[in-house]
């Protein structure tokens, strides 16, 4: 039997023991049902899995049912957990119960550090408290990291007291149809009872949130903070610009959902923005949230971290925003943090810089003089990557217009813009700075490897124009 994720995944939660029950068997094609009054969950098994077999598990706080079913000639694991929010687990989206289950496979004992999502996207439907689940698929592979085994395929799900996930294992690797009878029970055979929640933050969300990170001064003024809802922002700021910053915070968001398309899934939760009035205080700001000297965050105008947004007003115009707001985007919306540094920054200078800004870069990679993409992929952190080169050579136009040029070939050149969006979600979804996973996702969306990807950079900007 394929070992269960949360059973694998000591690292991140207990193990514990399991009785189980002699297994009863469902009769073939009536589909199995069950609910979960605690929870306010149905699972339903549809008429099509059949030879199941019910295993109740008990002596589990997460694990609550498991079985094991057939469809045409794969064999299937189903199993439902459920986490208790806590301090331990923190979920505020669905998206947050997937990073916990990626980081599991990634990274506990029997692990595969490499190991990546081909697919994970929203679903909408009554899934909890939230009117959308996150859903997801990744291939198994041997011992050896090549040959493909089977496909796992898990869901998570947000209710008000506890973060869920629904996971189902086929091995061996299913047919198309069977994977597709996967994906449409998953995005079907789950049903929920309950209140939603407010996706707009209510006016008491938003104050303990100011009262719990603005600055210690601030906080203690509740009366100076003025709240601005957009359709996808709120925005929290004691300065008198708020309204006209906000507008431009959603002129922003619809340039980088059309560079970076993506379905605006209803219900989703608006995204907090901390707007500050002064310089001073956004450093206060950032000094308390990164526990840093202020002097340190004087080197910065603009911060996206976890959910949130945080600046001061000056120019609503300023290309920072739109850079920094690609990130929260990145972050928030499509769910790619992977890659690396050289993507993350690449896909944020793209949208806060013009293709003139790119010239120089350009100039350095025509004539062979760029750090190649194979060392490039390798740098942890651009902004501080000019020890970490060991190229040498023409770093003129520094790594950061680089990644960004990268960018810019694979999203306009004959040979990168069919597959661009493709190119885009697989790399965000490998692990950062992993040369296994990067390089096999570059091969599956380009049919190439990175050497042969940098050449194909290098004609591009031999005729770039």
């Amino acid at each position: 039997m394929i070992q269960p994720l949360f059973i694998v995944a000591s690292l991140c939660l207990p193990a514990l023991a399991q009785k189980k029950e002699a297994p009863a068997p469902a009769q073939a094609g009536q589909g199995t049902r069950k609910e979960f009054p605690d929870l306010g969950l149905t699972v339903t098994l549809p008429a099509n899995f059949t030879e199941v077999q019910n295993v109740q598990a008990s002596g589990s706080m997460q694990l609550r049912q498991r079985w094991t079913a057939k469809l045409g000639t794969a064999n299937l694991q189903i199993e439902l957990y459920a986490m208790e929010l806590n301090a331990e687990f923190d979920f505020q989206e669905p998206e947050d119960v997937m990073d916990l289950l990626l980081y599991n496979l990634r990274d506990a004992k029997g692990g595969d550090p490499s190991f990546s999502f081909e697919d994970q996207r929203l679903v909408a439907g009554s899934f909890g408290v939230c009117p959308y689940a996150s859903l997801a698929r990744g291939a198994m592979r041997d011992v050896q990291g090549t040959a493909e085994i089977g496909t796992r395929f898990l869901l998570g799900g947000m209710l008000e007291k506890f973060g869920y996930s629904l996971e189902v294992i086929a091995t061996p690797q299913p047919a198309a149809e069977v994977l597709k009878g996967i994906v449409q029970f998953l995005e079907t055979g789950v049903s929920f009872k309950g209140a939603l929640r407010d996706p707009k933050w209510s006016d008491a969300e938003v104050k303990a949130r100011w009262a719990k990170d603005a600055p210690d001064k601030l906080a203690a003024k509740p009366d100076k903070l003025e709240l601005i809802r957009t359709s996808h922002y709120v925005v929290m700021t004691d300065s008198s610009g708020g309204k006209k910053f906000a507008e431009q915070m959603e002129k922003n968001f619809e340039a980088i959902k059309r560079a970076f398309p993506f379905e605006d899934v209803p219900g989703r939760k608006l995204m907090p923005v901390f707007l500050f009035k002064t310089a001073d205080e956004y450093y206060e700001f950032y000094a308390k949230q990164f526990n840093s000297s202020e002097d340190e965050a004087r080197k910065s105008k603009g911060v996206a971290y976890a959910d949130w947004y945080a600046t001061w007003y000056e120019s609503p115009g300023d290309l920072v925003h739109i850079h920094e707001g690609t990130h929260q985007i990145f972050h928030n919306r499509l769910r790619l943090p992977g890659g690396g540094s050289w993507f993350q920054e690449g896909v944020a200078e793209f949208m806060s810089s013009t293709r003139t800004d790119r010239n120089v870069a350009a100039s350095t990679v025509k004539k062979g003089k760029h750090t190649a993409l194979v060392d490039f992929i390798k740098i942890k952190s651009l902004l501080w990557s000019a020890a970490e080169d060991k190229k040498g050579g023409d770093e003129a136009a520094g790594h950061y217009e680089l990644a960004a040029l990268l960018i810019e070939f694979l999203h306009d050149s004959k040979f990168g813009k069919d597959k661009f969006q493709e190119f885009v979600h697989t790399v965000g979804l490998t692990p950062r700075n992993s040369p296994a996973a990067i390089e096999r996702a570059v091969k599956a969306v380009y049919g190439t490897d990175l050497a042969g990807l940098d050449k194909q950079w290098v004609e591009y900007c031999k005729t770039r124009k």
